[in-house]
C-alpha cells in the first residue's frame, strides 16, 4: 500500500473542506446574511449555528492536515530533506492551523458566550472578528497551496 498517496489524498481533501468552507461561509454566505437579516438577533443566531457546525467538521480536517502533513515530512526523511517550497508549505500551513485554533478558542467562544447571554451586538461583532481572521487564513492559503503544487510539480519560474 502506498501510504504517501493515501496521505496526499487525505491532505488535499482536508484542504478542500477547510479552505472551501471558509470561502463559502465568509465570502458568500455571511455577506448575504448581513444584507438579508438586518436584525442582529436572527443573524447572530444563524451565524453561530453555522460556525459551530463548521468548526465541528474542521476539527477533523485540521487533525487530518496536521497528521498527514507532518507524516509526509517524516515519510520523506524529516525536516532536513525539505526543499524551499515544502518549507513554505509547512510553515504557512502551521501558522494557518494555529490561527484557526485562535479563531475557535477566542472569538468563537466569545461569540458563543454572547449568544448564550442574548448580547446580539457582541455576538455579531465576534462573527465579524471571525470573518476577518478567516480572511487572513484565505490569504495565507494562496501561497501555501501554491508552494504545495510547486513542491510536487516544480516552480513555474
Amino acid at each position: 500500500m502506498n501510504w504517501n498517496a493515501i496521505a496526499q489524498f487525505v491532505h488535499l481533501l482536508a484542504v478542500v473542506l477547510w479552505i472551501g468552507g471558509i470561502v463559502f461561509l465568509d465570502g458568500f454566505l455571511a455577506p448575504l446574511l448581513r444584507r438579508a437579516l438586518v436584525q442582529a438577533q436572527p443573524r447572530a443566531q444563524l451565524l453561530y449555528v453555522l460556525f459551530r457546525n463548521f468548526f465541528a467538521a474542521i476539527w477533523g480536517a485540521g487533525a487530518a492536515l496536521v497528521v498527514t502533513g507532518y507524516g509526509m515530512v517524516f515519510l520523506h526523511g524529516g525536516f532536513g530533506v525539505l526543499g524551499a517550497a515544502q518549507w513554505v508549505m509547512v510553515v504557512l500551513g502551521s501558522v494557518m492551523v494555529l490561527l484557526a485554533l485562535y479563531i475557535f478558542f477566542v472569538p468563537f467562544l466569545r461569540m458563543r458566550a454572547a449568544v448564550q447571554r442574548g448580547d446580539w451586538t457582541a455576538a455579531c461583532a465576534q462573527a465579524g472578528h471571525i470573518r476577518l481572521l478567516s480572511s487572513v487564513n484565505i490569504v495565507l492559503a494562496l501561497p501555501t497551496i501554491a508552494s504545495g503544487v510547486w513542491a510536487v510539480f516544480g516552480a513555474p519560474f
